[in-house]
């Protein structure tokens, strides 16, 4: 039978160990997102209370990330002094101030801690109203890609997202060892391989690249600074690993949970076409 013959194919088995790579990392690196994501948000939370007069109240959930004016303000008409492009600032009659003076706030810490310049938060992944008790809604506007706005944390968001949280936000930066973001960085690298994988149109892979990609895939998980000595992250190490003997085999099981991890990846791919 045809499926048969592909799964007699080794460079085919490459592309399926590779693809089950990006759903044991995305395994690991979910818990250790949710959680910074919560001590930013408290960070956050926390430094407006203590700056702010008159003391903010939480929760609002009263505000629309199209009518929520900022904190800051224009430094000449449609300048704004963050540097983001068409922000809220500049359109001061079109939107009105946070009434539990919350999350204008909230707005301004987003876009300091985006680390692309101009920073550009990608909002449309976000609900606004719930930013003053949600870490995940936060965290979501650094997802640059769309299809995020319905995932309530980290461990149901895509690799894509997670990736693009830890290198579009700053405050990541700080609990990783390696560089986020200078030339051939890590995540950066594992993000193209997670395209590489997924958008193959011959579902095959080398040996080598394959495990080129797990390697790297590995590392993420290993950095020394917090990862490393996370549990959860270190399990699905030992996953990766395992994948890597000659020994590995593709059972109808493995198949599926690749089948699955590509749907759910191509979901994205499909919505940002959609969105262009």
């Amino acid at each position: 039978m045809a499926h048969e013959t592909h799964l007699k194919n080794n460079k085919y088995r490459q592309w399926v160990k590779a693809g089950l790579g990006l759903r044991y990392l995305q395994e690991g690196l979910a818990p250790f997102c949710d959680d910074i994501g919560k001590q930013q948000h408290n960070d956050i939370i926390n430094k407006i209370q203590q700056t702010k007069t008159p003391q903010p109240n939480v929760p609002c959930g009263a505000c629309q990330i199209t009518t929520l004016q900022p904190d800051h303000v224009p430094v000449s008409k449609g300048i704004c002094p963050l540097l983001q492009k068409n922000c809220n600032c500049c359109f001061p009659k079109k939107t009105k101030r946070c009434p539990n003076n919350i999350c204008g706030a909230i707005y301004d810490s987003i876009i300091q801690y985006h680390a692309s310049t101009p920073p550009a938060p990608f909002w449309r992944n976000s609900d606004s109203q719930q930013w003053s008790t949600d870490p995940w809604s936060v965290c979501k506007c650094f997802i640059n890609v769309p299809g995020c706005k319905d995932k309530t944390s980290a461990v149901d968001t895509e690799l894509i997202g997670l990736l693009n949280v830890i290198i579009n936000n700053k405050y990541f930066h700080n609990h990783f060892g390696c560089n986020v973001t200078g030339p051939n960085n890590l995540f950066s690298k594992v993000r193209q391989y997670r395209n590489d994988i997924l958008h193959s149109t011959s579902m095959e892979l080398e040996e080598s690249k394959a495990n080129t990609y797990i390697e790297d895939m590995i590392a993420v998980l290993q950095d020394g600074k917090e990862i490393v000595h996370r549990q959860d992250a270190q399990q699905a190490v030992l996953k990766l690993q395992e994948l890597k003997k000659k020994d590995f085999v593709i059972t109808s099981e493995s198949k599926d949970e690749m089948s699955e991890n590509v749907a759910a990846e191509e979901e994205h791919e499909e919505l940002k076409v959609l969105n262009v």
